[in-house]
């Protein structure tokens, strides 16, 4: 009787072992299969992130499409927009088949492997596109990557902006409070890079009646960033420093100035400003 419920029994084992083996050699496909090897498939243009995030399971694919975009609204912290779209699709000959849906549309890809990337072409345009394999961590750091370029996009057109404003400047007048001095700068070139020069005028009543004022002119080189400003001359066979900043964009700028402890408030004027106010000042003082 025992020997017949163990023989009984070899056919259930048998099947068990063979299920068992068709479980692993599953497993393993699952395993070795390159979709499943990384946790996303990234591509960046820069404004904007896309990620497919993909599981093959017995020739089947499943997952999403991510679309990720940075937005700027006025008066409010840029942020990411995030869509996103789920995905199903099969395992076949020359790589893989992916449907999209994108609300009423139903969009269609073929996709493969070239190296580690996975290339990607919507079916309808020429264009294929690598997508990098990443883990949660550098996925991460895509995104974060989207803010800094935005930021720094964003800082490099406010810089644009700021220079164009600056070389439409004809020039900079302060007159100090007592009407003993003038001085006016005109700068002359303004790069991009930040690199600035010049010139600074001053005319100073001098108290003398045959020679009532005089003129020194002082070669500046410089350098702003678009908001602090710093400019080199040479006073006396010194080097002197002249340090502020820009207000209202490009029409004032502050600085300090050798001949007082006080920070001095420059104007922006035009040509015809500035001789009216040159020509008053030499009449003043004559």
């Amino acid at each position: 009787m025992k020997k017949f419920t163990y023989r009984g029994m070899f056919p259930f084992i048998g099947i068990l072992l063979i299920i068992g083996l068709w479980w692993g050699i599953s497993k393993f496909k699952d395993l070795i299969e390159p979709l499943n090897q990384s946790d996303a498939f990234v591509y960046s243009n820069n404004a904007k992130l896309y990620w497919f995030e993909l599981t093959s399971h017995k020739g089947k694919v499943e997952g999403n499409l991510h679309e990720e975009k940075l937005i700027d609204e006025m008066g409010k912290a840029p942020f990411i927009e995030k869509k996103k779209y789920p995905l199903t699709g099969k395992v076949i000959e020359k790589g893989y088949v992916f449907q999209v849906k994108k609300g009423e549309k139903m969009l269609s890809y073929d996709a493969s492997f070239s190296g580690p990337h996975l290339s990607i072409q919507m079916q309808g345009n020429e264009e294929r596109i690598l997508y990098n394999p990443v883990d949660q961590k550098e996925l991460n750091e895509y995104e974060k990557a989207l803010l800094d370029y935005y930021k720094e996009e964003r800082e490099n057109e406010q810089l644009r902006k700021f220079f164009t404003e600056l070389r439409k400047v004809y020039a900079y007048l302060y007159t100090s409070e007592n009407s003993s001095y003038q001085l006016f700068i005109k700068i002359d070139e303004a790069l991009l890079e930040g690199e600035l020069t010049g010139s600074l005028l001053m005319v100073a009543e001098t108290g003398n009646k045959d020679h009532p004022y005089e003129e020194n002119n002082y070669v500046l080189n410089g350098v702003t960033g678009g908001n602090g400003v710093r400019f080199y001359t040479t006073v006396e066979g010194k080097e002197t420093k002249l340090e502020g900043k820009f207000l209202n964009s490009v029409n004032e700028m502050k600085l300090s100035f050798w001949a007082t402890d006080d920070i001095l408030t420059f104007h922006a004027v035009t040509a015809e400003e500035y001789k009216q106010k040159y020509d008053e000042f030499k009449e003043k003082v004559q």
